[in-house]
């Protein structure tokens, strides 16, 4: 039976990987868990008992986690291994900026197409290198995803007054797991079972750091 991972673990392994991709280390080199320490702030004792937690045991006394090895059972433990395709649903300036995400291509999450209502954007396209991701009208969102229903993650940047209709369109259609960039909190539906939401509202978190920042000075 497969270990159920709670998602703090899973929050922190993200974290790891991230820290491997940003040092763009050769395959045969080894890190340490001090190093992950100092590039994620996870303490080194908290990476080492992640990993033994996980059964990850690709690690040299003295020398560390070898590069290769550990990408390999990281990218197994997020099923990044495994790729995703995914939709964008609003064109605008956020819509467009997810979908050039270079990064993505290296987490190996694809942007298959985007979807909009604007008639200056529909039947566009947007060229991102060698690659053309077509922007369509919202109103054939049922028919694409029905073509590619392997196709089950969306990310919602449109705007507030249209995203809890659009969320429930989306999980109509068979969407199972949806990032919320809409500045508004959005809510599943009553008995929907087996779908992940995620509300990722960009300014949430510097609004928090400016509070308290500002909050500490006043006193």
């Amino acid at each position: 039976m497969k270990k159920k991972i709670s998602l703090r673990v899973i929050r922190r392994i993200s974290f790891y990987y991230e820290a491997l991709l940003k040092l763009d280390l050769p395959d045969s080199d080894y890190i340490s868990s001090k190093q992950l320490e100092e590039i994620t702030g996870v303490s080194c004792n908290q990476v080492r008992q992640d990993f033994f937690y996980l059964g990850i045991s690709v690690g040299k006394q003295k020398k560390g986690y070898q590069v290769k090895l550990l990408f390999k059972e990281l990218k197994k433990i997020l099923s990044i291994d495994k790729g995703a395709e995914v939709i964008v649903v609003g064109a605008g300036r956020l819509g467009r900026a997810l979908s050039e995400y270079k990064l993505f291509r290296i987490r190996n999450i694809e942007v298959k197409a985007m979807f909009d209502k604007k008639p200056e954007l529909v039947g566009t396209s947007l060229k991102i290198k060698e690659k053309s991701i077509p922007i369509l009208h919202v109103d054939k969102l049922g028919e694409f995803l029905k073509k590619n229903s392997k196709i089950k993650i969306a990310l919602l940047s449109v705007p507030d007054s249209v995203a809890q209709e659009m969320l429930d369109k989306l999980i109509n259609f068979g969407i199972k797991g949806i990032v919320n960039f809409a500045p508004r909190i959005l809510k599943l539906p009553e008995g929907t079972k087996d779908v992940q939401l995620v509300n990722d509202c960009i300014g949430a978190s510097l609004y928090k750091i400016v509070y308290q920042i500002y909050s500490k000075q006043k006193k």
